[in-house]
């Protein structure tokens, strides 16, 4: 009996591992997969954060040279 427990014990050890080794495959092509929206993605955001740090830069200049800005929208 007692080998029968070790040989279940060893089969479930072996499927645990199979499972650990399939769940990574699936989740690195996942991440190949997404990889170009994911670039995609960070250039974007970094694009707006860009466009915004112009928008503020050109706010507080406004703010600390009035006079550059009198008579201009």
């Amino acid at each position: 009996m007692r080998s029968d427990e070790r040989r279940a014990q060893k089969q479930a050890t072996f499927m645990y591992t199979l499972e650990v080794i399939f769940r990574t495959i699936v989740n690195l092509f996942k991440q190949a997969w997404l990889l170009p929206q994911t670039i995609t993605m960070a250039l974007q955001q970094r694009r707006r954060q860009l466009a915004r740090n112009e928008v503020e830069t050109e706010r507080l200049d406004r703010i600390r040279n009035p006079s550059k800005y009198v008579g201009r929208d």
